[in-house]
């Protein structure tokens, strides 16, 4: 499995940073102090989140997720055992003050890990910008999630919410983004955002053979998105009904040199071409029941959670197109206790990934999720994934996974 910057510890650490973030926090925190000028408040909080992995089947990477599944193991002995504490979060932010009829404000969420490939503990920022909003109008300049594709399901184990099996997007990266809201109706409204963002975490390898980084030009994300207000009595968390399309374009280069008689030469530089679209939707039944899900379609979108963490094959870096989508179901059996159950797949072409490599990955789950009070949350999950390669065995295999949580 080849991909320029997808797998490689410095780009492993942007997937799904910002994911779990958006379910994570059960209660809204409140201003722990107010500066001089009293219109500015300053928020803290955290969630101190401990999980357990239970697989029959060696996943990838090993360290408490499960994007896909290894090939087969020779020996038969496949069955893995991961608990730690590297998903917790301590949130920072401010508002105010007041300039006109905008609001500054700034947000700084940071994982308490070092990349989701390591073991080790350490702070990573996950979000960190500054933005000013009113009713109409909405900047924000800093670390920030993708524009392309935002909804994701609410899993326990929020670094994987589908990544690899149909969900994309939901990285972090740096941004410049604006959006306009528009009042459609009394009840209604429509938001388009556009973004110029990172294109690629850069990174140089130790030989100098296989160096990726951005192309001096911002990748271009956008999304217009329609949704029914909130519903405050409604206990499943998204709109009555809500539909968006979003899309993401750019490219990234790669050089790559020949070295003879221990002389670089011949340095090539390929080009890759970055695109996809994607439709989302969600419909709320009622105060208990909700579906929402995704469909995508697009090419070299390993950076963006797409392509089975796949990116671009061969000696001239040819792009892997892909598809993929999932779906899921939320039921409330009581205010405070929930379930998600729901499917996700993604499918390279064949014929890009040259003979070898994932071609298809897909995932089911269901989960139990239980807030005890506004600190305690529990919860349990189930899945089953499917991990079909060219050239080597196919694996299939069932996760277990538990988390506690307390908050503050």
């Amino acid at each position: 499995m080849h991909a320029n910057f997808v797998m490689k510890k410095n780009i492993i650490i942007y997937f799904l940073l910002v994911a779990w973030f958006k379910h994570g926090f059960s209660q809204t925190p409140k201003p722990i102090f107010s500066l001089a000028d009293s219109s500015i408040n300053v928020y803290f909080g955290a969630n101190l989140k401990t999980t357990m992995l239970l697989t029959n089947r060696r996943p990838a990477p090993s360290t408490g997720t499960a994007y896909l599944l290894l090939p087969k193991d020779a020996t038969g002995v496949e069955g893995t055992f991961d608990i730690n504490a590297r998903a917790s979060t301590i949130y920072l932010a401010a508002d105010g003050p007041q300039m006109g009829s905008f609001k500054l404000g700034t947000k700084m969420v940071f994982y308490v890990i070092r990349d989701l490939s390591d073991p080790a503990y350490g702070l990573l920022p996950a979000m960190m910008y500054v933005d000013m909003k009113n009713d109409q109008w909405r900047f924000a300049v800093g670390q920030q999630v993708d524009v392309f594709s935002e909804r994701i399901p609410n899993m326990i184990d929020g670094y994987f919410a589908l990544a690899s099996s149909g969900c994309v997007g939901n990285s972090s990266r740096g941004q410049l983004r604006a959006t306009r809201f528009i009042e459609t109706g009394k009840n209604s409204k429509l938001s388009i955002t556009l973004a110029a963002s990172q294109p690629v975490s850069t990174y140089f390898s130790k030989d100098l053979r296989n160096n990726s980084e951005n192309n001096g030009v911002p990748n271009l994300e956008w999304a217009v998105k329609y949704e029914t207000k909130k519903d405050d009595n409604a206990w499943v968390p998204f709109n009555a009904f809500e539909l968006a399309i979003s899309g993401i374009t750019g490219s990234y280069r790669v050089f790559k040199n020949e070295t003879l008689g221990g002389v670089i030469v011949n340095t090539r530089i390929n080009k890759p071409q970055v695109n996809g679209i994607c439709g989302e939707y969600a419909l709320r039944l009622g105060k208990r029941f909700g579906i929402q899900g995704e469909v995508y379609a697009g090419q070299a979108l390993g950076n963006y959670l797409g392509t089975i963490l796949q990116t671009t094959k061969g000696d001239n870096d040819n792009e892997i197109r892909s598809k993929g989508f999932w779906t899921e179901a939320t039921y409330f059996w009581q205010k405070n206790l929930q379930s998600r159950f729901g499917y996700g797949q993604d499918e390279c072409n064949k014929q890009d990934l040259m003979g070898a490599g994932v071609w298809k990955n897909s995932t089911y789950f269901g989960n139990v999720i239980w807030e005890v009070n506004k600190t305690v949350s529990t919860g349990i999950e189930l899945t089953h994934k499917s991990t079909q390669y060219l050239a080597l065995n196919d694996n299939q295999g069932v996760t277990f996974m538990w988390m506690y949580q307390y908050s503050f």
